[in-house]
């Protein structure tokens, strides 16, 4: 997919690239000649600034090989591209003279282990390429033609070189990947002799760890490079001496950054989960794009009267009448990726991220403060769970120190304050989750049927009981637990179901009779004494009416969606997260992930989905105008035009059954269907199971 903005990200339009291989790299040279490459040898160009593009084959200049790696395509100039592709251990440097028809190599890195180059710039007929070994550097005189090796670079700080520029016409800078892991700095360097010797410049980072993937200098002295750590941190450097120093920070943003771009000051920033910010000073201030492409939904919960979601990278979305049939953005939760979310009775929310971070709500999620400062994390982490036992106590459990470290915390003022409970040492990951029954009363359920309950408010932790458990179970893992009422509560793990009626004293293995288990059951939700949903990682639902003893099986999503969370409202409706960023519910949802392209239209999911033989596809355009809708294959084949008419403002509903296609059959599968009106476009799969 393509998207473009033409109001310094406000809205963003869905260009149509004629191909159905995922675009890896795109360049524009100005506003309207741009390339853009698949991993797999196709090269697409416009000239129109995106309406249409026409494709080349870039892998025609290493016939003998299949193409699955495409790290750089830039142009110099309307004619003069290159673009560094190929596949594992077998790297080339593509150049083409006549704007990307053909393609020819000019230099490859060719050996048993593997090496790549990722990044070029060039000064006149002067280039430098960069990559990640210490000897893969070069630099070109004769326009990259020919490439001479860079004198190899000798030291214990090198890493992997994301970004070349060129500062003047003899000084290069080089940045690029530290590992913390490794003890490796941030890693840059600095040549004045056009790329044949290179200098560290690495001073400035004696303890910064962080990963660099790309920078922008808008003079020969100030740059800005973007990056991440492991962590999913929004990770800026920053130089006004042509990088001879820099300075880091940290942006309130749980979602790492991947590229950037400018013009003078103004600069645009693509992070993790299509995730946009922007700046017009120079990286001063930072806003977020007004188009909000969530990640995974991670947690969603039903309170005062409204629905809150939030997504793995800290989104926030409402359903603001509550009912979870429509999704908008609200606000950002901040740094540190979101796991487990909670609201207490009083409707104070809180969500816990990862390095042990908690952040509070008074005002149902349009607003977020900080109330457990997290800590910095030296290895990886994980969150368990959060929960209260009444509007003033509350534990939060999350592990450390690469998962092995579980710290539990407590509060016992609503939350405004937390200190550390409790410190186990855990089975070395984590799964499962947290639920306090009173302020005394709370029970944790990890992997390997790791467990452990405190009966006075966290003094004392002890082992809980497990009864009826297959032997062979001694090492499953518990993945999430409901709370029914202030004596019970159901648990599930990998493909197991158990309850408790003690307050979590004791846990009894429930033989739920269900076969055919694809995956293991991964999130459940309750409402009341009996109704219940248990979400199978693979899209199969479960639910019960009494307590468990029976369960229905449910296939619609099956194979369609990773389920990353579960919910009911208060109407009794079940509601669940994905990994893609949608909420599905036993009703037609939007997808939070398609809202915000535009507000000129809005085409809902189509009901039923998966169909057979017809379902139902309902739109509303807000301004008249000529409508299309039609129904592509995988493959990008029209398959169907259902419209194709000038059409007044309102709502429409339109049938697509098997009998209204161009082929005279359609098989069992995915199909897109597109709705078009002027320049705004939207999309929804739709499946047809036979």
């Amino acid at each position: 997919m393509i998207y473009k903005t033409t109001d310094g990200t406000k809205t963003w339009l869905e260009q149509n690239s004629g191909v159905t291989a995922d675009l890896v790299k795109v360049f524009f040279l100005d506003a309207n000649t741009g390339w853009t490459a698949t991993l797999i040898g196709t090269v697409l160009k416009t000239t129109d600034g995106g309406e249409s593009w026409n494709s080349y084959n870039y892998g025609a200049a290493s016939p003998n090989i299949i193409f699955s790696i495409c790290d750089l395509v830039k142009f110099i100039d309307q004619n003069t591209g290159f673009i560094i592709a190929g596949k594992l251990k077998q790297i080339y440097l593509l150049k083409t003279a006549d704007g990307g028809t053909s393609w020819s190599v000019k230099d490859s890195l060719i050996s048993t282990t593997a090496r790549r180059w990722y990044a070029i710039d060039f000064n006149g007929s002067n280039g430098v390429l960069v990559g990640d070994k210490k000897d893969v550097q070069k630099y070109s005189t004769d326009g990259g033609e020919t490439w001479k090796f860079s004198t190899t670079i000798n030291d214990n700080f090198f890493g992997m070189l994301k970004y070349v520029k060129w500062l003047n016409s003899s000084d290069v800078i080089a940045i690029g990947e530290g590992n913390e892991f490794n003890g490796l700095i941030l890693p840059a360097y600095k040549s004045n002799d056009g790329g044949s010797n290179w200098v560290k410049k690495s001073q400035s980072f004696t303890t910064v760890y962080d990963r660099v993937k790309d920078a922008y200098f808008k003079n020969d002295l100030e740059g800005i490079g973007v990056g991440s750590d492991g962590f999913s941190k929004a990770f800026l450097i920053k130089t006004t001496d042509g990088g001879e120093t820099w300075t880091n920070e940290v942006l309130d943003y749980a979602f790492g950054l991947q590229t950037i771009v400018g013009i003078d000051n103004r600069l645009l920033i693509l992070g993790t989960s299509s995730q946009v910010i922007y700046s017009d000073d120079f990286g001063i201030t930072w806003k977020s794009s007004s188009k909000k492409t969530p990640s995974s939904i991670v947690n969603f919960s039903f309170a005062g009267g409204k629905g809150i979601a939030v997504t793995r990278n800290g989104d926030v979305f409402l359903s603001i009448d509550g009912t979870g049939r429509s999704w908008n953005y609200l606000s950002s939760a901040g740094k540190n990726n979101s796991g487990a979310m909670i609201f207490t009775a009083n409707n104070n929310g809180f969500i816990l991220k990862e390095n042990s971070h908690i952040v509070k709500t008074t005002d149902l999620g349009t607003t977020w403060q900080t109330v457990l400062p997290p800590v910095k994390p030296g290895s990886r982490n994980l969150v368990g769970g959060i929960d209260f036992g009444d509007d003033n106590t509350g534990y939060a459990w999350c592990s450390l120190n690469d998962y092995g470290e579980y710290h539990v915390y407590k509060t016992t003022d609503g939350g405004d304050n937390w200190t550390e409970s409790k410190l186990f040492a855990g089975p070395g990951y984590i799964s499962g989750n947290l639920i306090s029954f009173d302020e005394n009363n709370a029970v944790i359920l990890g992997p390997d049927l790791w467990t452990e309950r405190t009966i006075d408010g966290g003094a004392t932790w002890n082992p809980a009981t497990l009864s009826d458990f297959p032997i062979e179970f001694s090492k499953r893992d518990f993945e999430d637990l409901a709370k029914i009422d202030e004596n019970r509560a159901m648990a599930i793990g990998e493909g197991f179901i158990c309850t408790t009626t003690d307050k979590g004293a004791s846990w009894t293995y429930l033989n739920h009779g269900i076969n055919d288990i694809d995956s293991g059951f991964y999130k459940i939700a309750f409402s009341g004494d009996s109704l219940g949903y248990i979400a199978l990682y693979s899209g199969v639902i479960l639910k019960t009416t009494d307590f468990g003893k029976s369960w229905l099986k449910n296939d619609t999503f099956f194979d369609q969606f990773y389920f990353f969370a579960s919910a009911i409202n208060p109407a009794g409706q079940a509601f669940f997260g994905t990994s893609a960023g949608y909420i599905l519910g036993e009703e037609p949802v939007v997808g939070i992930n398609d809202r915000g392209i535009t507000s000129d239209f809005t085409m809902h999911q189509n009901y039923p989905n998966p169909f057979n033989p017809s379902t139902i596809i309902r739109y509303e355009i807000k301004n008249a105008g000529n409508v299309q809708l039609k129904v592509f294959d995988v493959l990008g084949r029209e398959v169907s035009e259902l419209v194709n008419e000038f059409q007044t403002a309102g709502k429409y509903n339109v049938e697509f059954t098997m009998d209204k296609t161009l082929h005279k059959a359609l098989s069992s599968g995915v199909y897109i269907v597109q709705l078009r009106s002027g320049n705004f476009v939207q999309i929804k799969k739709a499946a047809l199971i036979k």
